[in-house]
């Protein structure tokens, strides 16, 4: 709720739209809260090109033999998104950055623990609105006119809602 994946979609998109940016693949992966290495694994495969029947009913190892091979010569950015626990990057085939290649990979979670276990260079707390920014997002996503022009009582409250939405931009 405080905007770690919208964050992460604007990283992501910027990199796609730069026709310029130094790396050679941008991969997206959503991690759900149940990990499982092949469900990223798929997701790395249809980036790259892997994915088929063929290659769907490989082993794990040989799909992370597949995208090893195909990642460790390319400059390339990972984009992780929803990590809950720690994921063994060797284990899904990708190669871990190194200063020669300058390949990336980025990661959000709600656990700074998460951050140590993955071995972060580094951390990023992404904190809630102050009170008078959120009070300013709500604003610009509810219409003017129906704060300042309806029912006298809806202005009253809407500062009420957005005070009880803690500054969290996906709760306003």
């Amino acid at each position: 709720g405080v905007g770690k994946t919208t964050l992460l979609k604007q990283i992501y998109n910027k990199l796609l739209l730069n026709l310029q940016n130094k790396f050679g693949v941008v991969i997206w992966v959503s991690v759900s809260k149940d990990l499982r290495l092949e469900k990223i694994q798929e997701q790395i495969g249809i980036k790259i090109g892997l994915f088929d029947k063929a290659w769907r009913k490989k082993s794990v190892k040989d799909k992370a033999s597949d995208i090893f091979e195909i990642l460790k010569d390319k400059k390339f950015v990972l984009l992780m998104d929803g990590l809950w626990e720690r994921v063994d990057l060797t284990k899904v085939g990708v190669p871990l950055p190194d200063s020669k290649k300058l390949s990336k990979i980025v990661f959000t979670t709600r656990s700074l623990e998460i951050c140590s276990l993955m071995e972060a260079d580094r951390q990023f707390k992404v904190k809630c609105l102050a009170a008078e920014e959120a009070w300013k997002l709500f604003q610009t996503l509810i219409e003017d006119k129906t704060l300042h022009d309806g029912h006298p009582e809806v202005l009253d409250l809407a500062t009420v809602i957005s005070e009880e939405c803690y500054g969290l931009p996906l709760a306003l």
